[in-house]
């Protein structure tokens, strides 16, 4: 049931976050408040289909724990910015005015509902209550330098026939992405990173403007375009867009672009991934640190030239080293071909086990007997694994002693699994159990 108050809250669009984004507190009082109940879903995995704001689940995704009870609270104001034009939503405390003995309620999911501003609270709150907003401002700060970044980002590159079809902003420390509909070249990447950093540079002013009258078709299909408020955000004269997110007020509070690595998706498009801001500057010092400690370990320099020059030095001699093995490999895969068929020459089975080689070996050991074992009345078992791991089998020889012998090796082996006709049956051992290797070995030679 949903308790209120008479008093009209202010609409999205409308928000004193959206007004004031670096205002951090807001004194202001409960309207209404009701306890969510999950909707039951036909979906298998309890989702709903909808991406809609308006659906309540969607706040169950940013942290809430399943189980516990949960509430939509309505503020008559709100300085937390619910989740909407790509940005995240705010995360933040209400203490309520009236007993601040009481402890922060904390909030960690807003969203829209219409053109409500809803608080997913852990605690019910009283329609009338006052209490006090408190951002998470530095949560605030990164979400508006990548939200601003990317209008700016997506700004320069429309002046180079590069406009952006949509994009994603990461989470606190991932990387965001714009998609485009081509991959861009490097040279166009160098102008694309130094035009951004030179426009921030400039100290832009960024403003907010509601014209009156002025529409624009990337509003939600459950936004009430007549009643609600359509925001345009402006940085100096170089961008003008539609927008619901909270924004810088000036572009060198942006304070950096750096792009990262590009993605092929949907046919020509391209993503490409970029951070801004304090996060940018993190993730560099980060990937500077990351370099420093695999310069000690390839003994080099921790100049990024050095380090691909270690990195490469290390995959030729990976390189050289797998062809070193690769020929021992077929080498002893030789000496078990010659062993194989001397033994067949007064046996009608014969049996191999490797450890550590797998299905890789087995098939290099079958080149070198294969012919010779079709020529007679003889079965083979080769297999590969370790006790307690996983394997490989091949039964290899004369159709018919293949299909006794199958059947034998799934009678030995608990979690052996395969198929084949004629001269050959392969099967994987999901584990080997003890005793099971020997067991099979006695039995090839009984057979």
């Amino acid at each position: 049931m949903r308790v209120t108050t008479a008093i009209t809250p202010a609409i999205v669009g409308a928000l004193r976050c959206q007004k004031d984004s670096y205002l951090q507190t807001l004194d202001t009082e409960v309207v209404s408040c009701e306890e969510f109940v999950p909707p039951k879903s036909s979906q298998p995995n309890g989702k709903s289909k909808t991406k809609k704001s308006t659906d309540p689940t969607k706040g169950l995704e940013n942290g809430d724990v399943a189980g516990s009870k949960i509430w939509l609270v309505e503020l008559a104001d709100s300085v937390l910015f619910p989740e909407g034009g790509g940005q995240h939503t705010d995360y933040g405390v209400l203490t309520i005015l009236k007993d601040e003995r009481k402890e922060a309620i904390p909030i960690r999911n807003m969203q829209r509902h219409g053109l409500r501003c809803i608080h997913f609270s852990p605690a019910p709150l009283e329609p009338g209550t006052p209490v006090r907003q408190t951002v998470d401002f530095a949560r605030r700060w990164d979400l508006m330098q990548q939200h601003t970044g990317q209008h700016l980002l997506s700004a320069v590159m429309d002046s180079m026939d590069l406009p952006t079809l949509g994009w994603s902003m990461g989470q606190p420390g991932e990387m965001n992405y714009v998609e485009l509909p081509r991959k861009p070249s490097e040279e166009e990447l160098q102008t694309i990173q130094t035009e951004c950093n030179a426009k921030i540079r400039k100290s832009m002013p960024i403003t907010v403007e509601t014209p009156e009258g002025k529409g624009s078709d990337s509003l939600p299909e459950d936004y009430d375009r007549e009643k609600g408020v359509v925001r345009f955000i402006k940085i100096g004269d170089m961008d003008y867009n539609a927008c619901c997110g909270t924004h810088l007020q000036n572009s060198s509070h942006i304070n950096i672009i750096l792009l990262h690595h590009m993605q092929s998706v949907r046919g020509t498009n391209c993503r490409l991934f970029f951070t801004a801001g304090d996060r940018a500057i993190k993730m560099a010092t980060e990937s500077i640190t990351g370099l420093r400690s695999i310069a000690v370990s390839l003994s080099s320099g921790s100049a990024p030239a050095d380090v691909a020059a270690g990195v490469q030095r290390i995959s030729d001699q990976v390189s050289e080293g797998r062809k070193k093995v690769n020929k021992l490999l077929a080498e002893i895969a030789a000496f078990e071909g010659d062993r194989i068929r001397s033994h067949l020459q007064g046996q009608t089975t014969a049996f191999m086990h490797r450890g550590a080689d797998g299905l890789d070996f087995i098939n290099l050991v079958l080149f070198e007997i294969k012919d010779f074992v079709k020529e007679r009345e003889v079965v083979v078992v080769l297999c590969s694994g370790e006790i307690k791991s996983s394997g490989s089998i091949v039964v290899f020889g004369k159709p018919d002693l293949v299909e006794k012998m199958a059947v034998k090796v799934k009678e030995v082996v608990s979690t052996a699994k395969g198929g084949g006709k004629g001269e050959k049956w392969q099967g994987k051992v999901t584990e080997w159990q003890k005793g099971e290797i020997e067991a099979l070995r006695e039995a090839v030679h009984t057979q």
